[in-house]
């Protein structure tokens, strides 16, 4: 499905460059591809669509078109495929853009980029850039959230889930996810001061937004240089259910279970002789444990609306 593009795979010059995967959701990205072409070309220009086979592949193609001095490259598709996207842009002076196509779409949601298409093209037609941080595990890119724990098993499960659709995925996954719960075991090393942590789940949030419109941390700012650490501690399975919902909706003042902090880097690792735990970013398995989190303050431009704040308001007290 590459069009718009030379022999040599550059695009045309009045292109926009547009990277999907098109198996992604079982194809159901495809059904945005003519209504796209049609919102692109009633602001004047021409899209050019590229396909991607692997998250790999979608960040090596965003940064040939970066080389090129393509001033903006889009995603189209959920949170997983602005991240692919990203990986590729940073550092540079290419802009990521987003066209909403998959579940979740929380990243947008904390950039105010609308879903509907139209109005999505309109802001990278006529939006402003701003500059964002990211997260790096080992590598790994993130834009949004880092979690282990109940969370990644919240995740599992929505994303195995077939019938179950829109923002009630996740409550279902949540539902899922404590019949039965498992605590988790880690040694955190946060800006290097060590501490050992017995819990339910572990959030690492970079926009705090995720689960299809649930809030990890309310503080938490995509442009502050800082990681928000939440932590679930042990609590009896009683209380369990609340404190989770509490975890995810950003209540965490008013539950003691709740551990809130900030911090430049985390090392995430398991003691001594337990086995390796999952690691989800954006709604994807992408690592296990030992792992090294740190923020990249300031590295990724993408494309807003214009008159968006993009930082939080900071905590009282």
């Amino acid at each position: 499905m590459n069009d718009g593009a030379r022999g040599n795979g550059a695009p045309d010059p009045t292109a926009v460059v547009v990277i999907l995967n098109p198996a992604a959701r079982d194809g159901a990205v495809l059904r945005r591809i003519e209504p796209l072409r049609a919102a692109f070309a009633a602001h004047g220009l021409e899209a050019a669509l590229i396909t991607s086979d692997s998250e790999d592949h979608a960040g090596e193609l965003a940064a040939e078109f970066a080389a090129q001095g393509a001033p903006v490259v889009v995603a189209l598709g959920g949170d997983g495929m602005a991240r692919s996207v990203a990986a590729g842009l940073l550092g540079t002076r290419t802009a990521l853009g987003i066209i909403a196509g998959g579940r979740g779409n929380d990243l947008i949601g904390k950039l105010g980029i609308p879903k509907g298409i139209e109005a999505a093209v309109s802001v990278i037609a006529e939006g402003r850039d701003r500059v964002i941080d990211v997260l790096d595990l080992d590598g790994k890119v993130s834009l949004g959230n880092v979690c282990l724990g109940l969370d990644s098993a919240v995740q599992r499960h929505a994303n195995a889930a077939k019938c179950v659709k829109g923002r009630w995925v996740y409550l279902y996954g949540i539902v899922r996810a404590i019949l039965p719960p498992e605590c988790i075991d880690l040694e955190l090393t946060v800006d290097g001061e060590r501490t050992a942590f017995r819990g339910y789940t572990a959030g690492f949030a970079n926009s705090g937004r995720y689960g299809g419109g649930l809030r990890l941390s309310p503080t938490a700012a995509l442009d502050d240089g800082l990681i928000d650490i939440v932590l679930l501690k042990d609590v009896a399975l009683p209380r369990l259910a609340a404190e989770l919902v509490a975890f995810s909706s950003g209540k965490h003042d008013r539950h003691p279970h709740i551990h809130f902090g900030r911090a430049r880097e985390v090392h995430i690792s398991t003691p001594e002789g337990a086995d390796p735990i999952e690691i989800v970013a954006d709604g994807d398995a992408v690592a296990r444990t030992p792992a090294t989190l740190r923020v990249r303050p300031a590295s990724l431009t993408v494309r807003v609306p214009r008159a968006r704040r993009l930082s939080a308001p900071s905590p009282r007290g």
